[in-house]
């Protein structure tokens, strides 16, 4: 009977990406409806369309950006040589090998 390969999982920064994406797409889609529905609103009533819903989009979605940006040069900060994780993880293994 052959062994069951198991999945590797992915890394936590995938997972992020990914559902960074998914709430970009939700933000998008809502955004885009409500903005349709004001400028339907508007000029129902002879008004100019409102255009603050757009402004809240690219908040959102620049704010989000730079979180995640940040998060990823911290933790490629941590997780290459020089780095508080890597350097334990090394040190750790220095210690088995000699000890």
């Amino acid at each position: 009977m052959k062994a069951k390969k198991e999945r590797k999982k992915p890394s936590w920064s995938k997972v992020l990406l990914l559902l960074l994406f998914i709430n970009f797409f939700a933000i998008e889609i809502f955004i885009g409806w409500v903005t349709a529905r004001s400028f339907s609103l508007a000029f129902d009533i002879g008004l100019t369309p409102d255009f603050s819903p757009l402004l809240a989009l690219i908040g959102a979605v620049i704010s989000e950006t730079i979180s995640y940006g940040v998060y990823c040069a911290k933790s490629k900060a941590e997780n290459t040589k020089g780095g508080v994780v890597y350097d334990l993880a090394m040190k750790d293994q220095n210690d088995e090998i000699v000890g």
